[in-house]
């Protein structure tokens, strides 16, 4: 198992605890041209090449018994059911940055999830920034999660990266206005607008050169603040707990957590800072951290195997949560295994 718990940051200078990734995203990153910035290149550009970057990697799909396009109160998706008689549902929010990704690039994710999770699984095409910022996605999700509440059993959101803030955001409204949910997925998620964090900072310095690419640091703080700054213009409203989970008032009552977190990812401290506030008010909290990965390893199924092990250990806490959320069925199903 790949998966660790984080010492304290190191100090930055010490080439004996440099950054080092695993062997597997040296390759992967030898491989690639890096993608055009995102504050200088035109918006199509931008989604064009992110797009044939994370197809070229989702590898062989999934197979599952039923996907569908679906209208959700206006909400575009896509439905997947692994047999077709799914009473549970996950609703999913790809990554992307707020400005790109769409269901094509979400498939490969959604389809791992719902085989291995047992339950159906509802991919998002939510709107995306520039033309549509906060709160067009947000309320997108939150359509979707309405929509579900109605039609299935069980419910759960998930999302990675920008999605993973959807998801987040959503479940604090959920538990704002009484919605059940049987858990929260949050694969290496966007959580704090911050942009001067220390860890933040930290990493701007620490990873100045990352795998044998320069200025790593500073093109991920610089993407970040881009983003955040597309995603959400006002920076007044960038506090807001629905667009910065981590800044609301009390997380006390959401829904159980699963985080997804890789190493080398400029997100990480948000991440652990939120898994560790959650425990704090006593919401069950499971916490998957990958040695050696980057930001958007969860996708690439053709070149890192941590990606296989990630949406495993995702999908079986997924239907972990949706069985304690049927007690009375799962304790008929243990009584007819015996």
């Amino acid at each position: 198992m790949n998966s660790a718990s984080w010492p304290e940051v190191p100090v930055v200078g010490d080439a004996d605890t440099q950054p080092r990734p695993h062997e597997q995203v040296q390759a992967f990153l030898d491989s690639v041209d890096p993608s055009p910035d995102p504050w200088s290149a035109d918006i199509a550009s931008v989604r064009a090449d992110a797009r044939e970057k994370v197809l070229a990697v989702s590898g062989e799909p999934t197979p599952v018994a039923f996907v569908e396009s679906i209208d959700v109160d206006g909400v575009p998706g896509r439905l997947y059911r692994p047999s077709g008689a799914e009473r549970d549902l996950l609703v999913w929010a790809h990554g992307g940055g707020w400005i790109h990704g769409d269901l094509d690039t979400a498939d490969g994710v959604a389809r791992a999830l719902a085989y291995r999770a047992g339950c159906a699984v509802l991919s998002v095409d939510y709107r995306l920034a520039p033309e549509h910022p906060f709160p067009a996605g947000f309320d997108d999700l939150w359509t979707a999660v309405t929509w579900a509440r109605r039609s299935f059993d069980s419910v759960a959101v998930g999302g990675d990266s920008s999605g993973g803030n959807l998801a987040a955001a959503t479940a604090l409204k959920a538990r704002d206005e009484g919605v059940e949910l049987a858990t929260q997925l949050l694969v290496y998620p966007a959580l704090d607008s911050i942009e001067d964090t220390a860890y933040k900072v930290d990493f701007r310095r620490r990873y100045a050169t990352f795998a044998g690419r320069t200025g790593f640091g500073a093109n991920s703080y610089r993407r970040l603040q881009h983003i955040w700054a597309t995603y959400v213009p006002d920076p007044a409203a960038r506090k807001a707990p629905y667009v910065s989970p981590l800044h609301a008032e009390s997380v006390y009552g959401v829904a159980p957590a699963t985080i997804v977190i890789a190493e080398h990812d400029f997100l990480r401290g948000e991440a652990e800072d939120y898994a560790r506030r959650l425990r704090a008010t006593d919401v069950p909290v499971e916490v998957h951290e990958y040695a050696g990965q980057i930001h958007g390893f969860f996708e690439m199924f053709a070149v890192m195997t941590d990606a296989h092990h990630a949406v495993a250990a995702a999908g079986d806490a997924v239907r972990r949560a949706f069985q304690t959320s049927h007690p009375i069925e799962t304790s008929k199903e243990l009584s007819c295994d015996r």
